[in-house]
């Protein structure tokens, strides 16, 4: 049995001694420390960087690059090392540890600038995990992002900046300019296609404003010569049924002259179309050019000597035979002389002057039209030679005007190859230059034509004022007409006889100077006048206290609503438009006269005391209340009467006489007497005074003469009302 047990011994450790053997020497390596990992080398870009445990000298700051870095690694645990296995972090790129691999290699690319470190760590076959190895190195940033890249970029940046600052200013420097520029050509072109809009050449936001302005002047050039002939045409036919012809001569005159100025605005529109479509031709004929220049100015001298101006035409050749059309040269002589007679002041002086000059070897035609009248503003002189321009300093002007006349001057002159040029200051006067080249290409004509049927025919002759007593007896209202259209004035006093007494001035001043002095009933007033314009006048006598009762009708070619308002805000009473219609006009003034003789009848009714004590805002009972205090204030004195109380009111009999007149209806001696008769009234109902007590009192010399004028004033003897 022993021998058995021995024999079963030895085979079982034949059988088992490797078994034996392993597992002591798994004893053995288990009770061995653990290994630690090793990184075997390191290749960047497949160059060594780690070898042998000798570092390069990129091995700690590698340069940026998309070559890849590899990691070799290993564990000294040799038994079974191919079953060693291995886990890798590289700390800044990987956010955890990799998983077990037998990997003994890791490869990275793509890896951004920064600091990193590398770690592994190693497992061998029995589960132990050695200490992990680990290197640390740093991935420069690439060369475009250095900080001497860095500042380079901002210094760059800076300069960019610079640089493009001061371009940018450049350009809005030269975008503001260029604004500028288109500004002042868009204005320039409102300015040439429209006639009123003068002050504002910066924005375009009042071009609506300016085409309404433009056909309202070209409408009030119609709207004048057609109150001519529609009105006295009216009158005609008037008199034709009832078969009386007396006037019928000057009627005609009227229509054809008012006729003539309307083809001829109706030519120079047409004219001005066919140059700006570029239509207009130039019929040219040679002949002596001196002889017709001096005939178209002389032609004006009726019309100068009217209006008190000095004309002078001289020339310094007596003969100068060049080509030129005649009806385009009659167009712009008639235009230059027509308007410096427009704005010269009575006793102003015009200069035509003729001449040949020689410039740049050619010669020229030299025609000069000085004056010394109102003259350009300054700022208006660029826009003059627009269509339909007209300065605002035009508003109250001699005649009305379109503002085409000196536009198409220019046009004219244009065609003719020829120059015009302005020179003038306000209050002092201008000259208008005009040159034009002197050719000899066309036939010869031995007779050029003097005259043009469309050319205007200037009224010469002025309507005489109208003497008018102060004491008239006609019993016929007064009615002023302030007007400087000699055919509308005499229309209108053609139209208002037999109905009204009338007076004319031919100007603003001379209005307000006729109206302070003669107290007309009724004022009529035209708007555009020399001197001072309509609205001034309205302005002036409706702040005077001697003719701030005067009712005044604005009658005008201007129709537009703003012009109407500014009318009525000037106190005026009714704004009629040219052409009006003569019955309207009729019933404006039989209004006028009725509102007059209502008022009368109210102060006579309530007796002139009673204003004495009442708040009114309306002048006529203002002035009322001003003249029954003086009067109260010397009732007792016999000897006061209209002069004396002329003298108090600082104004003349005449002018005392004429507006007491219009709002009593009484002369001024009667109105006093009239004062007197009320307050004696008042003293025989209040007081027991006797009758002769009271006469004296209140003035009265003659008790008897007091009993008389108290009976014809009240329709009872004083005694009959006495206490």
């Amino acid at each position: 049995r022993l021998y058995q047990e021995l024999v079963d011994s030895v085979v079982w450790y034949k059988t088992n001694q490797g078994i034996v053997r392993h597992n002591l020497r798994t004893k053995e390596l288990l009770r061995q420390p653990t290994p630690n990992t090793v990184i075997a080398n390191i290749t960047w870009n497949a160059d060594s960087i780690l070898y042998g445990g000798h570092k390069s000298l990129l091995s700690r700051k590698l340069p940026f690059s998309n070559s890849p870095l590899r990691f070799y690694y290993a564990s000294p645990f040799f038994y079974e090392e191919a079953q060693n296995q291995y886990q890798v972090k590289l700390d800044g790129f990987d956010k955890k540890w990799s998983s077990w691999s037998l990997e003994t290699q890791k490869d990275y690319t793509n890896i951004p600038e920064g600091k990193y470190t590398f770690k592994v760590r190693s497992k061998n076959i029995y589960g132990q995990i050695g200490l992990e190895a680990g290197y640390s190195f740093t991935v420069l940033p690439p060369w475009y992002r250095c900080w001497y890249m860095y500042l380079l970029y901002a210094i760059g940046t800076i300069g960019f900046v610079t640089v493009a600052s001061r371009w940018r200013s450049q350009s809005l420097k030269k975008r503001n300019l260029l604004l500028e520029e288109i500004i002042t050509a868009r204005t320039a072109e409102i300015h040439h296609k429209n006639e009123l809009l003068m002050h504002q050449t910066e924005k375009l936001v009042e071009t609506n404003d300016a085409k309404t302005e433009l056909y309202s002047n070209i409408t009030h050039e119609f709207r004048t010569p057609l109150t001519v002939i529609l009105g006295m045409s009216d009158i005609l036919k008037e008199n034709i049924i009832e078969k009386k012809f007396d006037n019928a001569d000057e009627s005609l005159e009227l229509i054809r002259r008012n006729g003539k100025n309307l083809l001829h605005l109706v030519n120079e529109m047409l004219d001005l179309a066919k140059s700006e479509s570029g239509n207009m031709e130039l019929r040219k004929l040679q002949g002596d050019v001196i002889p017709f220049v001096k005939y178209l100015s002389e032609s004006f001298s009726s019309l100068a000597e009217e209006h008190n101006i000095q004309l002078t035409i001289y020339s310094e050749i007596d003969s100068l035979m060049m080509d030129f059309d005649a009806s385009k040269m009659t167009s712009i002589i008639t235009n230059l002389l027509s308007n410096a007679i427009k704005f010269t002041p009575e006793f102003g002086k015009i200069i035509v002057h003729i001449k040949q000059v020689i410039e740049e070897n050619d010669e020229h035609l030299f025609i000069k039209v000085k004056d010394d009248g109102r003259g350009i503003p300054a700022e208006d002189i660029p826009n003059i030679f627009n269509r339909f321009y007209q300065s605002n300093e035009t508003f109250s002007r001699k005649n009305e005007g379109s503002g085409i006349g000196l536009a198409l001057t220019k046009e004219l002159v244009d065609l003719m190859n020829g120059r015009i040029e302005v020179k003038s200051a306000l209050n002092k006067g201008s000259e208008f230059n005009l040159l034009i080249p002197v050719t000899r290409q066309a036939p010869v004509s031995n007779s050029l034509p003097m005259e043009s049927e469309s050319r205007p025919t200037p009224l010469t002759k002025k309507i005489a004022t109208t003497e008018h007593d102060d004491e008239s007896s006609s019993g016929l209202p007064l009615v002023l007409i302030i007007e400087d259209n000699m055919d509308v004035a005499h229309y209108l006093k053609t139209s208002l006889i037999h109905k009204y007494e009338t007076l004319h001035a031919v100007n603003g001043l001379d209005g307000i100077e006729i109206a302070l002095e003669k107290i007309p009933d009724i004022i009529i007033c035209d708007v555009m006048m020399p001197g001072k314009n309509g609205f001034e006048v309205c302005a002036t006598l409706k702040a005077d206290e001697r003719t701030d009762h005067i009712p005044i009708i604005i009658l005008t070619a201007k129709v537009t609503i703003e012009d109407k308002i500014t009318g009525l805000s000037q106190g005026a009473d009714a704004y009629l438009a040219k052409p009006f219609n003569k019955e309207e006009l009729f019933i404006r003034l039989d209004q006028l006269v009725l509102l007059r003789k209502k008022l009368i009848g109210k102060i006579q009714k309530d007796g002139y005391n009673a204003f004495l004590d009442k708040k009114e805002k309306d002048p006529k009972i203002q002035f009322l209340q001003k003249v029954v205090k003086l009067i109260h204030d010397e009732i007792g004195n016999a000897d006061f009467g209209s002069t004396e109380l002329s003298k108090k009111l600082l104004a003349s009999d005449s002018q005392v006489y004429r507006k007491i007149k219009a709002i009593t209806g009484k002369s001024t001696s009667v109105f006093i007497r009239s004062i007197r008769l009320q307050y004696a009234k008042d003293l025989l109902q209040n007081t027991h005074k006797t009758v002769a007590e009271v006469a004296y009192e209140v003035g009265f010399n003659d008790p008897s003469w007091f009993s008389r004028a108290f009976k014809d004033e009240f329709g009872v003897a004083p005694s009959s009302i006495a206490k």
